[in-house]
């Protein structure tokens, strides 16, 4: 009971602090990515009783959203198309992925540690992934898309784990289910990242488990490959046709071309997973320099883990810390490839960070599990694990604390765009341009929610009767 009572408190108090920040802070209206899918998407298709399943899979930049699509339907069927409450749905999705962890943080150190040991120092776990660092993917309705994606991927990385070294019907029948669901359903951009991630955790679990491999390993292995190419295939085919993004923009001649600066850039997008960009802009004395000089500091961490994984044999319980780690550096090479044309500091936006806190929180794990499982850990090996848990929460504490200062300067944003979308006929081009790239595209959307009474105009219906 002791135990239950202390997991409970641990998770759910991390998980109240972000359910209260979306309820505070998140919008009603649609901005940004949303207005794609309601000026030539199955928004307006429903809305013109003309919608079929190909507007649900049709791609944007390269990525299926079906699940989400699905989301925005029922939006806008039953809620009147509310974006807050797609928002509302994101803490859930962020909870079922902390108790999936949970789960195998849990196996991983029994039974060394007693059960209230494992969920008090889960809390630390917790914290890190339900930090309110990552507000732009909070508070928007179109972040559902890429959060709904992260519990998926992590359920499709269990089981698939577990089949490999099980085997067994029900396990590949399991590993099936997460995995489609992961891809077809669920996939954000964690597709494009999943595989050179699965990929580098496989060869590590060669290489540490090389001895005890079998026949019925390989034929297992061959047989998750078929899983996974049919799966592929069925994402990728004809996923170029009809797209709402025509151009698809890669960085990598400036990369190459510019590797000092780039690679600044990424160090900086490690940086900011720990210390936000609200404390970057808020502190006049925070340069740049030092955001790539933390993010140093992070990858160095990030090494340390992975070997100290290797090392204390970390492995024989769980390869899911391996894997977080590697899908957090695969992410942030390929949004640097994306994004660093776009500005020295872009890749610190808080957007990118929903991916980085698991890496953060997958460091965390492996460092409590040499503390708690090894009889006599070197002294400068826990000197250094204290010292790097202290500097990724204290960031991660006082950046917490300054998103939540400024939470009512972004209300009180929010309002302003409200006056332009309630006069959408006479706004401006660059009153627009807050909502949406193409101003055209976002009036023409405005004015179809307009038109169905949906969205904040539901509110200008019931007020004018």
């Amino acid at each position: 009971m002791r135990q239950k009572i202390i997991f409970s408190l641990s998770l759910l108090l991390p998980f109240g602090m972000m359910l209260l920040y979306v309820w505070l802070t998140a919008t009603e209206l649609p901005l940004r990515d949303d207005i794609y899918v309601i000026a030539d998407g199955p928004i307006k298709a429903f809305l013109n009783g003309t919608l079929a399943f190909s507007d649900l899979w049709r791609a944007s930049d390269g990525q299926r959203f079906l699940g989400y699509n699905l989301f925005l339907l029922a939006s806008a069927k039953w809620f009147s198309l509310s974006y807050k409450a797609l928002a509302l749905l994101i803490p859930f999705f962020v909870l079922f992925a902390a108790v999936l962890l949970y789960r195998e943080y849990r196996e991983s150190l029994l039974p060394q540690r007693s059960p209230e040991f494992i969920a008090a120092t889960f809390f630390i776990l917790s914290f890190i992934i339900f930090n309110v660092i990552q507000w732009e993917s909070l508070i928007f309705g179109y972040a559902l898309a890429y959060q709904s994606s992260m519990p998926f991927f992590i359920l499709s990385f269990v089981t698939l784990e577990v089949f490999i070294a099980q085997g067994g019907i029900k396990n590949y029948a399991a590993a099936l289910i997460a995995t489609a669901l992961a891809f077809l359903v669920f996939s954000g951009k964690l597709y494009i990242v999943f595989l050179p991630a699965l990929g580098c955790t496989f060869l590590c679990y060669i290489l540490t488990r090389r001895a005890y491999l079998t026949r019925k390993f390989w034929h297992r292995s061959v047989s998750l490959v078929f899983l996974l190419a049919v799966i592929g295939l069925i994402y990728f085919y004809k996923i170029q046709e009809n797209d709402y993004v025509s151009d698809q923009v890669f960085y990598a001649a400036e990369i190459f071309a510019d590797p000092f600066h780039a690679a600044q850039f990424f160090l900086a997008s490690f940086g900011a997973s720990v210390i936000g960009v609200d404390v970057f802009f808020s502190v006049g004395y925070l340069s740049f320099p030092i955001m790539v000089m933390m993010g140093l500091f992070i990858v160095f961490f990030y090494i340390v883990a992975i070997v100290l994984f290797i090392s204390s044999r970390m492995y024989e319980k769980t390869y899911l810390p391996f894997f977080l780690i590697m899908l957090t550096l695969f992410y942030l090479v390929f949004m640097t490839f994306r994004r660093f044309g776009l500005g020295m500091d872009y890749g610190m936006a808080s957007r990118f960070t929903y991916i980085s806190l698991y890496g953060l929180a997958a460091i965390s794990w492996i460092f409590i599990f040499v503390l708690s499982t090894q009889k006599k850990p070197k002294t400068l090996e826990t000197v250094s694990i204290f010292a790097a848990l202290s500097i990724m929460l204290t960031g991660l504490l006082m950046t917490s604390l300054i998103v939540w200062h400024v939470q009512p300067a972004r209300q009180d944003y929010f309002m302003k765009l409200y006056d332009i979308v309630m006069r959408v006929d006479t706004a401006t081009d660059e009153e627009l341009l807050n909502i949406g790239v193409w101003p055209e595209q976002v009036r023409s959307s405005l004015k179809l929610l307009r038109e169905h009474n949906l969205n904040v105009y539901r509110k200008q219906q019931a007020a004018g009767k």
